[in-house]
């Protein structure tokens, strides 16, 4: 199981964050992040809409009559991925600290 930035097995709810932001930077449909980030359709809506009322994501209608949207990652949420990036940075070169 590949390990997150502090070394452990579980993904935290910012990395999933991170990489729906990530997945989303030139445009994905809701099912491509939702199989992709493996959450299910109410874990995906819940993150989602955090992610739209934080100014993080938007949603762009894919063509004027279709019904069909896309989630694009604002710059706000390109900002996140950096600092995200950078704090995970200093995580990664410390070892994780012993449980015993």
């Amino acid at each position: 199981m590949p390990l997150n930035a502090a070394g452990w097995s579980n993904r935290g709810w910012l990395e999933i964050i991170e990489f729906i932001l990530l997945m989303c930077e030139n445009g994905a449909r809701k099912t491509h992040v939702m199989y992709r980030c493996n959450l299910n359709s109410k874990q995906i809506n819940q993150y989602l809409e955090f992610l739209l009322d934080s100014g993080m994501l938007e949603m762009i209608q894919e063509r004027p009559s279709s019904k069909r949207y896309i989630y694009k990652t604002t710059d706000l949420g390109k900002k996140f991925i950096a600092h995200y990036k950078q704090l995970a940075s200093l995580f990664t070169k410390a070892p994780p600290p012993s449980l015993t």
